[in-house]
């Protein structure tokens, strides 16, 4: 989530299938009235061919809505989420959320080329 240039993680997502997980994207988005979603998309394999089902479905889910959906190079993030956490002495407990650093990251890039 961003308010403004820097970006912040909200939460973190237990979803289990595509349904699932554009369903609670889909009650954020409109709980926290976002108008634009920034998705990474991996560079290749099943990964990607999954995320892409999920936007596409997402974005069938906001026809009617002003909600862009954006998507985003994630090539690396992961490894940077664990780079960052670690100069950040972020305990190994708290590195478990490498998922929301990541998207911090994902997202904080994607702020970085607007501007």
């Amino acid at each position: 989530m961003s308010e403004g240039q820097i970006a912040s993680p909200l939460k973190v997502l237990d979803t289990s299938s595509l349904i699932d997980a554009v369903n609670k994207i889909t009650q954020v988005i409109n709980r926290e009235e976002i108008d634009r979603v920034v998705i990474g998309v991996p560079e290749s394999g099943q990964a990607k061919n999954a995320v892409k089902k999920f936007i596409t479905q997402l974005k069938n889910d906001f026809k009617e809505k002003p909600v862009s959906i954006i998507e985003a190079d994630e090539t690396l993030s992961s490894q940077s989420a664990k780079d960052l956490m670690i100069d950040l002495d972020t305990s190994k407990e708290s590195r478990k959320k490498e998922d929301a650093y990541a998207a911090v990251i994902i997202l904080q890039n994607f702020l970085d080329s607007i501007t």
